[in-house]
């Protein structure tokens, strides 16, 4: 009979650098520590969560202080270090430059010796091996090409996967607006998270390290609200680390598209039983009354009565209050289906077009773009 794989959790209730430190030792002592993954000399790349310009206090993205922990441990054991992400929407070096400003990762850079990457600006293509949509993907060059890889996401809800964890940090590997592009192939939630575990797949981290200090609830992976958790969750297997991360959230393996997708492959566990958790408990980091998404019927149905009542059975994106919006164009700009256009300075929605890929909601600066259901489905799903 296989081991369990081990998930290890630490309490840490603020993003003091002397708490993260002993978290982070804490969390990696029972996988062996920061050199079991890392040996001197070898090149490291941290893939964080960059998904838009947001001050880090909004907990959009991975939190700095958590990056420059991670980095002074990796360094510890002789590793080289580099810090990426391919962001969601379209990219400029100027944009990007201010991304990393922004989010506090060029001062973490600057600090620690540490090299800054954009993952759209080299990229390779990598075979899938066990794959269920692609035999191979562009994935940037960077994080292919080093000798490790960890990857460090953010504990968030998420509007089209209903979490976003381990796996689908990975999405940031794939360079620019094919991202984009992926809503328009794969545009079922079950389909999508294949692609997510085929990405996992073909380049797959040796250590995740999430960051649970203060995680998202509510319309995440951008509009959501805050929420503490007070921990730091590490594995050497993104499923396991994500299941472990749903039943966090108060859900089951089977409510989050990518962790049901991994255990229908074998890939991953398909409960939480299945998982050894060392360390602290998960139920004593489970936060009480932790908001999910907005939620609808479309993972109730098969894709094919998605697609013919969509309308009626899916979430929508529309613009609840006008003087929010900035009047930017992004949602327009960024929309893989091009189902919105600005008219009078204003996102108009062509529902018929939309695939309700919510990259819209996901990608608005002032997150003035909501999520809203039918009002029958809001009554059947409460």
């Amino acid at each position: 009979m296989s081991p369990r794989p081990v998930v290890s959790i630490a309490r840490c209730a603020e993003y003091e650098p002397s708490e993260l430190a002993t978290a982070l030792e804490e969390s990696l002592r029972p996988l062996g520590g920061m050199q079991a993954f890392v040996r001197p000399g070898q090149s490291v790349f941290l893939k964080v969560n960059l998904l838009s310009k947001a001050e880090p206090d909004r907990m959009v993205t991975t939190h700095p202080e958590v990056v420059r922990a991670v980095v002074r441990a990796v360094q510890a054991a002789g590793g080289r270090v580099s810090i990426g992400d391919s962001p969601g929407g379209r990219t400029s070096p100027a944009s990007a430059a201010k991304l990393f400003q922004v989010t506090g990762m060029a001062k973490v850079a600057e600090s620690e010796g540490a090299r800054l990457v954009l993952l759209d600006d080299e990229h390779v293509r990598v075979p899938v091996p066990d794959r269920a949509k692609y035999a191979s993907l562009t994935l940037g060059t960077a994080a292919v090409e080093a000798d490790v890889l960890i990857t460090l996401p953010k504990f968030k809800t998420h509007g089209f996967m209903t979490l976003t964890g381990a796996v689908k940090n990975q999405f940031g590997l794939v360079p620019g607006l094919e991202k984009a592009q992926f809503h328009l192939k794969v545009p079922t939630r079950p389909d999508f998270a294949d692609m997510l575990i085929d990405i996992n797949e073909a380049c797959m981290p040796a250590l995740a390290i999430m960051d649970a200090v203060v995680g998202m609830e509510g319309e995440g992976p951008a509009g959501g609200s805050p929420k503490p958790i007070g921990a730091l969750l590490a594995s050497r297997d993104v499923y396991a680390l994500d299941v472990v991360m749903t039943s966090v959230a108060g859900l089951g393996a089977d409510d989050v598209p990518t962790t049901k997708a991994a255990a229908k492959r074998g890939l991953g566990p398909a409960d939480v039983d299945d998982v050894e958790v060392v360390g602290v408990g998960w139920r004593e980091v489970a936060p009480t009354g932790f908001v999910l998404p907005q939620k609808d019927l479309s993972n109730r149905l098969s894709p094919a009565m998605v697609e013919r009542a969509k309308g009626l059975v899916t979430a929508k994106p529309f613009l609840p209050d006008p003087a929010v919006c900035t009047s930017c164009g992004t949602c327009a700009d960024d929309c893989p289906a091009e189902a919105i256009t600005m008219k009078d300075g204003r996102p108009t929605f062509d529902y018929g077009e939309c695939i309700r890929c919510y990259c819209c909601q996901e990608l608005c600066p002032p997150q003035a773009i909501k999520l809203k259901c039918n009002w029958v489905v809001r009554r059947l799903v409460g």
